[in-house]
């Protein structure tokens, strides 16, 4: 494949995280209009290899410090929108944690108006469809994520339409989140879960349990056969996240990479960057890695942008319509 066409070919991204993506320039622009050591920058993104998932993400630390403000998130979120859109992503699902904003005083539904009113103005001025997922973080406890959640349905923000849960995952990452999944259910949120990112196979099958229609990461069920056949019967989308997979030591090296193991099998699967910022990557340098590795071609490509885009979190009416540009678009190279 080539770089050109894999970028101006439409895309689908269900894995996104707001504040991991926020590209460098926004970042830098944000801290001039403050008191901030630009020293820290040096430690936003993640090195190739590291330790494991909790040293990949100390950069969030740094960048959180610039996402406190309404000004902030607004220009945030209009920045990772527009450069998804500037590498035709015609459709997008962004997740952020509303408790990680808090730190200036600002409301969950202060929070979740900045955000909004900035990827609304991308909207605008780019064609691409957006929605949010809002994440509950592990590291918080049911009630404190059950009191955010609470307040994020009753701003009854159009643009939300999913729930997850993030931050490091222990072996027992899903056994006590029922009371948070099923109230986000009842609320008429849908479910997707970080789950599988660390070796931990029966994460994804009670997340699957739990209700979730897709996994975050979901790499350990490459070695569970009985966690594989699950999300076959139950046609669960797995987001994979080839290069932070790589980092986070979710699999070692790119001969382990599960993605044609899984396609084989039928497992449906889509391809995301996680954190574009954090992990210096683009979702056309993910194709082209794919490629690069496993030889992959428009063909393979473009199932796995239909599989994002099945599994995507929206109507009917906007997965017709980008089915069509999408077989329009990748058919003079098939």
């Amino acid at each position: 494949m080539q770089k050109e066409i894999v970028h101006q070919l439409p895309k689908v991204e269900l894995h996104c995280h707001l504040d991991g993506s926020v590209p460098m320039a926004t970042l830098k622009k944000l801290a001039e209009k403050q008191l901030f050591n630009m020293d820290l920058f040096d430690q936003i993104v993640a090195p190739e290899k590291c330790t494991d998932l909790v040293d990949y993400l100390k950069g969030f630390d740094i960048i959180h410090q610039l996402m406190q403000t309404h000004e902030q998130l607004e220009e945030s979120a209009y920045a990772v929108v527009e450069a998804s859109a500037l590498e035709n992503v015609r459709y997008m699902e962004l997740r952020f944690a509303p408790l990680l904003h808090t730190e200036a005083g600002l409301t969950v539904s202060e929070i979740i108006e900045a955000i909004s009113k900035g990827i609304n103005r991308a909207r605008i001025k780019y064609d691409v469809s957006v929605n949010l997922l809002i994440c509950g973080m592990r590291q918080h406890s049911n009630e404190k994520n059950l009191k955010m959640l609470s307040e994020i349905i009753e701003t009854k923000e159009e643009l939300l339409v999913g729930f997850d849960m993030a931050g490091p995952e222990p072996d027992t990452a899903n056994n006590h989140i029922e009371p948070l999944t099923s109230y986000a259910q009842t609320n008429g949120l849908h479910i997707t879960l970080h789950a599988g990112e660390c070796g931990c196979a029966h994460n994804v099958v009670q997340a699957i349990r739990l209700g979730a229609k897709r996994i975050g990461h979901g790499i350990a069920i490459q070695k569970d056969e009985a966690a594989q056949i699950l999300c076959l019967e139950k046609e669960t989308v797995i987001e994979m996240c080839p290069t932070s997979n790589i980092q986070t030591n979710a699999v070692e090296k790119w001969e382990d990479y599960p993605l044609l193991d899984f396609l084989e099998k039928g497992i449906k699967c889509c391809i995301n960057t996680d954190n574009r910022t954090v992990s210096n990557t683009t979702l056309t340098r993910e194709y082209m890695l794919l490629t690069e590795h496993f030889g992959i071609g428009y063909e393979t490509m473009k199932l796995l942008n239909l599989n994002g885009l099945a599994g995507a979190f929206t109507t009917s009416e906007i997965k017709e319509n980008l089915t069509g540009i999408i077989d329009k678009a990748y058919a003079p190279y098939i």
